[in-house]
């Protein structure tokens, strides 16, 4: 099926410095990584709500918080990438279980300083072994090998669209 129209469109492979060839959305790797986000929230989390009392998103901001520490509210919602919003009210729920804590900033009084409690800790323990099972699963095609390489080259694209992300806010790059 092609029009004079799809002529325009790029192809990757050897129009391309990386990119393979692309003939349909199915081909880009964006999309790629989208669908298999998708297959693995819709197929994976619903036992955090029946067994734990907790949405995924929930988790993921429960688990940050652990991985990061005491952190600001503002920085978790820059590195998970979402509406402050939204954050804010995942949060109270998390305050409201008792599963994280809120301060104001030393610092800075107009922020808050998120902590997880001694309750958020225990349940992260007990979740996150589960998520590795679970992730186990979805690396079940690849040899341990293979899975180190693939999680490492996530690492370096996500890292460099990072620092385009930062780049493009600047107005310095825009002239």
């Amino acid at each position: 099926m092609s029009s004079e129209s799809d002529a325009t469109l790029p192809c990757g492979g050897a129009d391309s410095a990386k990119h393979p060839p692309v003939e349909t959305i199915e081909d880009v790797i964006s999309f790629k990584i989208k669908r298999l986000n998708g297959l693995i929230d819709r197929r994976g989390f619903d036992w955090l709500e029946a067994l734990f009392d907790l949405s995924l998103n929930e988790w993921r901001v429960l688990a940050l918080i652990r991985s990061k520490g005491p952190v600001r509210a503002g920085d978790l919602s820059g590195f998970l990438l979402m509406d402050k919003s939204q954050l804010s009210r995942l949060l109270k729920e998390l305050i409201g279980k008792r599963l994280i804590s809120s301060n104001p900033d030393r610092q800075d009084a107009r922020a808050v300083v998120l902590r997880v409690t001694t309750k958020g800790k225990a349940l992260y323990g007990r979740i996150l072994g589960e998520v590795v099972r679970r992730n186990e699963r979805v690396l079940t095609p690849l040899t341990a090998g293979e899975a180190a390489l693939f999680n490492g080259m996530l690492d370096r694209v996500i890292a460099f669209n990072l620092s385009r992300t930062s780049d493009e806010s600047d107005p310095a790059n825009h002239e």
